[in-house]
């Protein structure tokens, strides 16, 4: 049984990176909402990052989820 070496190019990195930064300013900013709006210390930006990494991650499940669905409705509509 043979492997096959696969590559990732410089590209995908740049894209995968690109969406969990996003995810995490994303996050970020929900926090910045929410100690704006409860009127919380500002030390809950620092104290509380863990969290905010935690939401980044269930946003980044989100992207990958909605890109795997795009990607198997985009193979029906493809496949004649």
């Amino acid at each position: 049984m043979m492997l096959k070496d696969t590559t990732i190019t410089a590209t995908t990195k740049k894209r995968e990176l690109t969406i969990i930064l996003v995810c995490l300013i994303g996050a970020y900013l929900l926090n910045v909402i929410g100690i704006i709006a409860y009127h919380t210390p500002a030390r809950e930006l620092v104290t509380k990052l863990h969290v905010v990494i935690l939401v980044a991650l269930v946003f980044y499940g989100i992207v990958i989820i909605l890109r795997v669905l795009y990607y198997l409705i985009s193979r029906l509509w493809i496949r004649k």
